[in-house]
């Protein structure tokens, strides 16, 4: 029997929209066009795992992963625009399943990280040192730190990329006394707060861990996170912070 196509709501449409931020994740072309001042819909819902696969398709895709059972769960379902969404269904090929299903999942592992944002608080005085990172701080480059790149190095395992430990390692050289002073100014003021904070990326360690993740993972979501608490100028001083929590033992 062949399964029905279902129409799904205004808020389900929305949400599936939202998640590839408006554009056809393939072409990246908008999935609206504007008439006369107006915005209309200019796209298709996509199943993933075909809705109702020939024989062929079946064949094709029996050794393939799924993201559901159900060909109609949100989870099989992405935006396309009309060309891109003709050209993915026929022909239908493995390769094309796999980046699209790869795709998809990205966009559900970003979802779910954007509800762990919500859960894991930081203390909101920690743009204070932002703050100061961006105030042209007195950083002594030539200022000894107990760390060597073989101390990094042993943190960081083979899923984490060269230029992201690079970029470690020359933020925990450069910055590490500065924000470890900033954090003890902190501690002046609030009593203590640095050892809250410290907790806090901690459990947001634990929780990202506890997800499977690769280290390369772990440290984006940790500067995203940084970003969505502090609203900084730009990703940098967030890095900065995060690199500071690696050489802390708070991460990895």
């Amino acid at each position: 029997m062949n399964n029905k196509r279902i129409n799904y709501s205004a808020a389900q449409q929305t949400a599936l929209v939202t998640q590839v931020s408006r554009v056809c994740p393939l072409c990246v072309e908008s999935l609206y066009y504007k008439k006369k001042g107006r915005s209309y819909k200019d796209y298709e819902l996509a199943h993933i795992y075909p809705l109702n696969p020939t024989l062929e398709e079946i064949k094709l895709l029996k050794d393939e992963e799924r993201l559901s059972d159900d060909v109609n769960d949100e989870k099989n379902i992405i935006p396309l625009c009309k060309t891109c969404h003709g050209r993915f269904d026929t022909p239908r090929t493995s390769e094309e399943y796999r980046h699209l299903l790869a795709i998809k999942k990205r966009l559900i592992a970003q979802t779910n990280q954007e509800q762990i944002w919500k859960e894991y608080k930081i203390e909101e005085q920690i743009s204070e040192v932002i703050t100061a990172l961006y105030g042209n701080p007195d950083v002594d480059l030539n200022a000894e730190i107990d760390f060597t790149p073989k101390t990094i190095d042993e943190k960081l395992d083979s899923t984490i990329t060269n230029l992201t430990k690079r970029k470690i390692k020359n933020n925990v050289r450069d910055y590490y006394f500065f924000v470890k002073q900033s954090l003890s100014a902190l501690d002046q003021k609030y009593d203590d707060l640095s050892e809250a904070i410290s907790c806090q990326v901690k459990a947001y360690y634990i929780k990202q861990k506890s997800l499977g993740i690769t280290q390369q993972d772990i440290y984006e979501n940790i500067v995203a996170w940084l970003n969505v608490k502090t609203k900084p100028k730009s990703t940098e001083a967030t890095e900065i912070l995060a690199s500071f929590y690696v050489q802390n033992c708070e991460v990895f």
